[in-house]
């Protein structure tokens, strides 16, 4: 078991050994609120775009469905006639300046998840550390009018318009308690400051629904079963059913989620078995069994995709984000208002 992993046990159980780091809870308390507050005091310090700006984050570490989240968003607006793009931190990237990424761009330079979101959104994508220095360059080199940002919420440095908080459905929000006793990077009662709070699952806890702001549930729809060389697709209702014994692998910040979705489509358990890597884990040759059923993640196939690998019968499972309607709806209006302002304020 890594450290990530026996941090997360602690972080998500009644009484976990991280309760020995209470007293620091006062002083990380202290430093988180004063930099909201800074923020909320001082916006002119903050970057502010010319066009809306949506972030996309979480107060908690760990997967929670960010991209997810990003990639419908981006097919909400391309459906309604907007033109979206997307920046990134690019997790492990190995870069110093603002860098475009498309849908061959290596994610051992630009990072997993933005080559993913590439693939799939085929919308102009940057990554950098610094996301004002990438919006600026994502401004620079396309034309859009709507900027996501992917993760950044506790990032002030860049002003947003619109801010959405995702929570995992089953893990909620842990223990409460800000790190290293628990999981969130700020408050809980920082949700009351966003305009969505999306709970990603199939039913929400009692915790999460008895919440002061209001939670949103939205669902993880398995979307097909591909091969890593791309040339071949299982039916979903019939893969586990013809192949039983699997092995499951996942380098991402909540594996189980996963395992549950694998479990919803009739893979066993029992006859399987799995091994859970560090999120954004650089995979390597020795990682892979090298013979036998394996099924991954999208994001770690875009990593083992470049590998030398001896077998043949590697499977990703693509998911997608499916938003309520209400959900929808809100946005759009919400993103509507915020970009007749931008638009006025060119006009100044």
């Amino acid at each position: 078991m890594n450290i990530e992993s026996l941090f997360t046990r602690s972080w998500y159980s009644p009484s976990g050994w991280t309760q020995v780091f209470r007293p620091l809870q006062p002083w990380v308390r202290r430093v988180v609120t004063n930099k909201r507050h800074q923020f909320l005091a001082h916006p002119e310090q903050s970057y502010r775009a010319p066009v809306p700006v949506v972030v996309v984050g979480n107060i908690s570490v760990g997967g929670t469905g960010k991209s997810p989240m990003v990639v419908a968003l981006c097919q909400l607006l391309i459906a309604h006639g907007y033109r979206p793009g997307i920046v990134s931190r690019g997790h492990g990237a190995n870069i110093t300046t603002p860098t475009y990424v498309t849908e061959n761009s290596l994610p051992s330079e630009v990072g997993d998840e933005p080559v993913m979101l590439a693939r799939r959104t085929g919308c102009p994508l940057v990554v950098f550390a610094k996301r004002v220095e990438a919006v600026k360059y994502l401004l620079a080199a396309s034309d859009v009018n709507v900027v996501i940002c992917d993760d950044g919420m506790q990032h002030y440095a860049l002003n947003r318009d619109i801010e959405i908080a995702m929570l995992d459905a089953k893990r909620g929000v842990g223990n409460g308690q800000l790190l290293p006793v628990g999981p969130l990077r700020e408050p809980v009662e920082r949700l009351s400051d966003v305009d969505f709070v999306v709970s990603v699952g199939h039913s929400m806890t009692p915790a999460l629904e008895s919440m002061a702001v209001a939670v949103k549930l939205a669902t993880l729809m398995p979307t097909r079963l591909m091969s890593l060389d791309g040339e071949r697709q299982l039916a979903l209702k019939e893969a586990f059913i013809q192949q039983p014994k699997w092995h499951i692998m996942a380098g991402i910040g909540n594996p189980e989620r996963f395992m549950d979705t694998l479990e919803g489509l009739g893979l066993s358990r029992e006859q399987s078995s799995h091994r859970w890597f560090a999120d954004h884990h650089q995979f390597v040759e020795a990682d892979v069994p090298d013979h036998g059923a394996v099924i991954m993640t999208e994001k770690d196939a875009v990593k083992c995709q470049s590998l030398a690998l001896v077998n043949k019968d590697i499977w990703y499972l693509s998911i997608s984000l499916v938003l309520p309607e209400t959900v929808e709806n809100a946005f759009l209006e919400r993103l509507s208002g915020v970009q007749k302002t931008c638009e006025n304020s060119k006009l100044r």
